[in-house]
């Protein structure tokens, strides 16, 4: 049963311009340790933080108010080479999933040079 849909779209200069302004505080608030190496070693990092950041606010969307952005660094997109990407929930964003019976999050990621998306889908 689908519990929570979200979807979210993010310009890359937008996340290129606050990379560039806030830098290291605004990386280390919003990314995970994981995160941010993976992006960094992109040629193009803008498109792979702004990806990462779509889906974190599509996650809340999906969750419908039943969590806190404040827990940025709570879910994490991790990749493996070779399979999609997938969200990992620590301390109060699991919470807030196991509350609403989440069992399964599908995420998609998308980016062009100026447009990066993210779609996921909450299964119970």
């Amino acid at each position: 049963m689908i519990l929570g849909i979200g979807t979210d779209l993010l310009d890359v200069a937008r996340m290129a311009k606050e990379l560039e302004g806030k830098g290291a505080g605004f990386r280390n608030t919003v990314f995970t340790p994981s995160e941010i190496t993976y992006c960094e070693a992109k040629r193009y990092p803008a498109r792979h933080f702004a990806a990462r950041f779509a889906a974190k606010e599509a996650l809340f969307k999906a969750l419908a108010g039943s969590a806190s952005r404040d827990f940025w660094r709570e879910v994490e997109v991790a990749r493996t080479e070779g399979e999609p990407p997938r969200l990992l929930l620590h301390g109060g964003m699991k919470e807030a999933a196991a509350r609403l019976g989440v069992k399964n999050i599908l995420v998609s990621l998308s980016h062009t040079a100026s447009l990066a998306a993210a779609s996921v889908v909450l299964q119970g």
